[in-house]
């Protein structure tokens, strides 16, 4: 099968990693432990249609403090039913606990309206609690947002997306979502969505007027990297209100941004007062000529950027530098998928080879 999907999961970090690895026909391994769970198994479409047969799309994960209700991490998942000419006929989310011992157990499914390319669980804390949220992006649909719970899985579906996830929020979708990055503040939620048409939203809640403020830029060719540089982000210069009312705090933050034809860019994002504004800072030279760009990472000071060539290229996030050429390449001699930063000096690269492990040292 051809893997689509690598979450990396830490129960419980000071001791183990739990890396899980899920290819497009279901099938689950867990790395450390060499253990494979078939999910569609556990799906219960035993009843498929003559000729019809059920693929995995997207899926996330996230691991849980609660080992000791027989819960360490739950898994969300979307599928579609192909017809015999392989055409999608029904779409439908799955969501999975995972106990101590790697058992894996389905707890809930869902119907979906339309397909989807993407989708995440979401930490949000509220009232000193942490929630759990399941995110999908219906292609040309608005989003469907789910709360979990970590024994019951789904909790509900929540009706007033607008009231939870304002930076989520589009009046329209163009397109079918295929990145996601978010961040915050004290004072400021900010969120990117990258699309298969070449859009770029780039939102900002200010919580305490509940007010949103968003961009967008079209770029060609579909999104690829979507992704805010946690050590150059959220410098906040000040924290005042002015005079007539309006924010005197500004706020800005970094984002890798790069469509698959590249080439990749760091753009500067500011929030001041009551305005938000974007612009490129730099280029990663050279990231468009080791052809279809696929993913990207950050690892400590290094942007790591994924190609269909099966080259990782390394660039430098320092934002004060003139020139952003490749720091070092790694080659996995296939084509990369998705990577994953495990701890600071590792990350996980998923290519259609297989798992790959590279670290600082490597460079």
């Amino acid at each position: 099968g051809y893997p689509n999907n690598i979450t990396d999961q830490s129960p419980d970090a000071a001791t183990s990693t739990l890396t899980c690895l899920i290819n497009a026909y279901g099938r689950l391994l867990f790395v450390e432990e060499k253990k494979t769970v078939c999910l569609s198994r556990l799906l219960n479409e035993s009843c498929l249609k003559n000729g019809h047969s059920i693929e995995l799309t997207c899926g996330d994960a996230s691991a849980l403090d609660g080992g000791e209700r027989g819960c360490v991490a739950i898994l969300a998942t979307l599928w579609v039913e192909l017809n015999e000419h392989f055409v999608p006929c029904r779409h439908f989310g799955a969501v999975f606990r995972i106990s101590p011992t790697l058992h894996v157990e389905l707890i809930n499914k869902v119907d979906a309206v339309a397909g989807a390319a993407h989708c995440s669980i979401i930490n949000r804390l509220e009232d000193s609690v942490l929630q759990l949220y399941w995110v999908f992006y219906e292609s040309c649909e608005l989003l469907q947002v789910y709360r979990l719970k970590e024994d019951s899985g789904l909790d509900e579906r929540v009706d007033s997306v607008s009231s939870v996830f304002p930076e989520l929020t589009l009046d329209s979708f163009p397109g079918a979502v295929t990145r996601s990055s978010l961040t915050c503040s004290d004072n400021l939620r900010w969120s990117a969505l990258g699309f298969d048409t070449g859009h770029v939203f780039l939102s900002v809640f200010a919580m305490d007027i509940n007010k949103t403020y968003r961009k967008l830029i079209k770029f060609s060719g579909p999104i690829s990297v979507v992704d805010f540089i946690p050590c150059c982000s959220s410098r906040l210069i000040s924290c005042n209100k002015e005079e007539d009312g309006s924010h005197g705090y500004r706020e800005e933050h970094y984002l890798v941004v790069s469509s698959t034809l590249g080439p990749a860019a760091v753009w500067k994002c500011n929030f001041d007062g009551d305005s938000l504004s974007w612009n490129q800072d730099f280029l990663l030279k050279q990231s468009e000529q080791f052809d279809t760009i696929t993913c990207c990472c950050v690892l400590r000071d290094l942007i790591a950027v994924g190609t269909y060539s099966g080259k990782i290229l390394f660039y430098s996030s320092k934002c004060d530098l003139l020139i952003h050429e490749i720091v070092s390449i790694t080659q996995i001699h296939a084509p990369v998928v998705v990577m994953k930063v495990l701890d600071e000096t590792t990350l996980c690269a998923l290519s259609t080879a297989g798992l790959h492990t590279v670290t600082r040292s490597d460079l």
